[in-house]
């Protein structure tokens, strides 16, 4: 296990991009998946409360659920996951609106552990509408988040943010965030992806509308995009013609996908085999 500074991480993923080659960021909600990642050269490593629950077998949404303490399962994943990881930064997921929970000692908790940085999951930027309102207006919404990605550049710690809309992208450029993930939606694809998504040129509008609002506040940003039909190479291929960005943060299309995809594959060929 290897724990990363800041100025490390981004001399890495800046050298990344000086190479013209984009930054592929991924979720881990399992040791193997992280391991594998791992050595196969990702740059950064994410993990959060919502990639148990994916590869459990449900939707990631159970993590936006009251189901489980979010930052717990957070920091039981990363003990988990750090031990096989040899030469990544793994980001560790902070909800900042734990109402049990000084967002402070939690960083310090996180930092502990051997996170090398911080991303705001579960976020509120989920949510949309009335409840989303209500949350914001009560205490528990999106400027927590801006908040802990503040605190986090105070502290000189790395951090990837998640926006959903140009505002937010500004927002967390303007806090510091090293990395505004430009997230339109819940991914696509698999056996328990969402079936209803942006197509891709309105998700490659929607993160080009993100990146210039980020870019245009911060000029060192760095941006990825994230989600809806950004399911596989092909699409996200797609992305990279499309909208100046550098690289991609996939979480499902990191880990569950591919799982879901191999172990079918591998089951189905088994099962053709004929016996004597």
């Amino acid at each position: 296990m290897r724990q990363f500074a800041r100025a490390e991480i981004l001399e890495r993923l800046r050298a990344v991009r000086a190479r013209g080659e984009p930054l592929v960021l991924g979720g881990a909600g399992t040791g193997l998946v992280a391991k594998a990642a791992d050595r196969a050269g990702i740059d950064v490593l994410m993990a959060y409360n919502t990639g148990p629950f994916r590869m459990d077998g449900q939707g990631s949404l159970a993590g936006y659920l009251a189901y489980g303490d979010a930052n717990g399962i957070t920091l039981e994943l990363g003990r988990r996951l750090l031990p096989v990881v040899e030469d990544t930064p793994v980001v560790g997921g902070i909800g900042a609106a734990d109402p049990y929970r000084d967002v402070e000692r939690l960083l310090d908790e996180y930092l502990a552990v051997g996170f090398s940085g911080i991303t705001n999951v579960p976020t509120a930027g989920l949510y949309s509408g009335d409840f989303r309102r209500h949350i914001d207006a009560t205490g528990l919404g999106y400027p927590r988040e801006i908040d802990l990605i503040r605190l986090c550049r105070e502290r000189d710690v790395f951090t990837v943010a998640y926006a959903f809309t140009p505002e937010e992208a500004s927002a967390m450029a303007e806090a510091g965030a090293d990395v505004v993930g430009a997230h339109v939606g819940l991914t696509s694809g698999g056996l328990i992806g969402a079936e209803e998504t942006l197509s891709l040129d309105e998700a490659c509008a929607a993160t080009e509308r993100m990146r210039d609002a980020a870019v245009s506040t911060r000029d060192d940003v760095l941006i990825v995009g994230h989600g809806g039909p950004f399911e596989d190479p092909d699409s996200v291929r797609a992305l990279f013609e499309r909208v100046p960005v550098d690289g991609y943060l996939g979480a499902s299309s990191i880990e569950r996908i591919p799982v879901e995809r191999a172990v079918a594959g591998v089951v189905r060929a088994f099962k053709a085999l004929r016996l004597r």
